[in-house]
């Protein structure tokens, strides 16, 4: 299915070139000020600080400033065009010194504008969303489609009503793929974003307990990601996890041809003899035998995805292997390290009960470590199911071969019920309102040997518990070297 073309240089530009004019025609937008209609667009931004010479500066309103407070500082460092709404416009007063062109919705304008540039593109679109496991599923395929083609992916967590459309205008003449990571913290989303990026390839990784303060139900969460399949093209593939049945009861909703993956029996890309070290995962795949530089079984499911991915669009086993072996996990996904005598795994980008759960497991798997700690803090916009949510996780806790777990936040409490409820012993927990106050206790209680994890929802900052682990062992070094 992907388009056979010659892998070009990329090109310095970001986008395929627009002119003035074509930007007013795709956006109803009027200029306002000195620009010509001929002057060249070749890349977006929206942040000023990334400015460069022709580029289009979207000044749009964010949490505390309207981006039109920053418009002097775009053109200044080389933009060429100021793109904004009419009341941003008129409330600066910008009048005839600024280059702008006005239009209706400036959110509107960017999509408008990313879809021009995907159509101009003869890249292949592959699409990822899921309640978990898109950011490593979508580096995964990169790793994959890299080994013998060009294109681009979505940079960081670019993934929502913002990211995504900036993430399809760094397609350039040459691309051959794009890995599109797709979010949603409500419904409809996934509709919107999918019709912005029109993917020919969607990979749905898994359905789970997550924004449940804007969905509300599991079953919401489930019509929601059910949004990308549905939308795909007869001509498209959808590729869906065997192992979640609210993923595979997808397959009736899509028109395009449906590929699975999983370790269940029914899976097309199925994984057998599956062995979990500390740092990799080993399996086969039809009697090819992968291994796989990457924490956890949880991720077991996401590496098939790429496989499944990789063998679609014509790649070999080989191929495919020696793609996965260039994987690195992104920061604050599952990253093990040595942190002086500790082993430290920052899982701190993010936290649902699936997410949670996953490190639990992972934990539990890890074999070379003296004793098992977890530090836990919320997860977050879980609305009215997060109290029953953290007591499912304690107790999930209790039943583990953790030794000792941290808990702080609004509902560490819950973390601890759930921990005693299911015959916890009171000595392997204890709880937190102050993060200091926590990294004192973990200084008396870690011992060389000793693995960490560390997880907690993004607003917790929960990275900052790896910091203090750092300053800890370089303190003991220190000492040490007193000594």
């Amino acid at each position: 299915m992907l388009r056979s073309r010659l892998c070009e240089e990329k090109a310095d530009d970001q986008m395929y070139p627009i002119s003035v004019e074509t930007l007013c025609d795709l956006t109803d937008g009027t200029i306002q000020g000195p620009v010509s209609t001929a002057v060249q667009i070749d890349g977006v931004v929206i942040d000023s600080r990334d400015a460069r010479r022709g580029d289009a500066f979207f000044a749009l309103q964010g949490h505390r400033q309207h981006g039109m407070q920053f418009a002097t500082a775009a053109l200044r460092d080389g933009a060429a065009v100021i793109v904004t709404d009419p009341s941003a416009f008129e409330g600066r007063q910008a009048g005839v010194t600024t280059p702008c062109v006005v239009v209706p919705d400036a959110e509107i304008a960017l999509a408008q504008i990313a879809q021009h540039n995907r159509r101009s593109s003869d890249a292949l679109v592959i699409a990822v969303t899921g309640s978990v496991g898109k950011t490593t599923t979508r580096k995964l395929i990169t790793c994959v489609m890299e080994t013998t083609h060009t294109g681009i992916q979505s940079p960081r967590n670019f993934n929502n009503h913002l990211g995504v459309p900036l993430s399809l205008l760094e397609l350039q003449p040459g691309d051959e793929f794009a890995v599109i990571e797709i979010a949603a913290s409500g419904p409809g989303e996934v509709a919107v974003l999918s019709a912005i990026a029109e993917p020919e390839m969607a990979v749905v990784t898994r359905v789970a307990p997550a924004h449940l303060a804007g969905f509300g139900t599991l079953q919401a969460v489930q019509q929601a990601k059910q949004e990308l399949v549905k939308g795909l093209p007869q001509s498209g593939v959808a590729f869906l996890n065997a192992d979640d049945p609210q993923v595979l009861k997808m397959a009736a909703a899509t028109r395009a041809r449906v590929v699975t993956f999983g370790e269940s029996e029914t899976a097309d890309v199925r994984a057998t003899d599956v062995v979990v070290t500390d740092s990799q995962l080993q399996f086969r795949v039809n009697g090819f035998g992968y291994d796989v530089p990457i924490c956890g079984l949880h991720n077991l499911t996401n590496v098939l995805a790429a496989i499944a991915v990789g063998l679609e669009v014509g790649l070999d086993e080989q191929q495919i292997a020696a793609g996965l072996q260039r994987f690195e996990a992104a920061p604050g996904r599952c990253c093990v390290s040595a942190v002086g005598p500790w082993t430290v795994v920052d899982d701190t980008y993010n936290a649902s009960p699936a997410s949670v759960s996953a490190a639990i497991r992972f934990v539990d798997d890890y074999h070379n470590c003296h004793r098992r700690i977890v530090v836990l803090n919320d997860m977050l916009d879980l609305g009215d199911q997060s109290s029953d949510l953290h007591f499912g996780i304690g107790a999930a806790l209790a039943a583990s071969t953790v030794d000792h777990v941290a808990v702080l936040g609004e509902f560490s409490n819950d973390v601890i019920d759930g921990f005693l409820a299911a015959g916890g012993s009171i000595n392997r927990i204890s709880g937190f309102r102050d993060l200091h106050l926590m990294a004192s206790m973990l200084d008396c209680l870690l011992s060389p040997g000793d693995l960490v994890l560390i997880k907690g929802s993004r607003a917790t900052r929960m990275e900052q518990v790896a910091g203090l682990l750092a300053n800890l062992a370089a303190a003991e070094t220190s000492l040490r070297t007193a000594a």
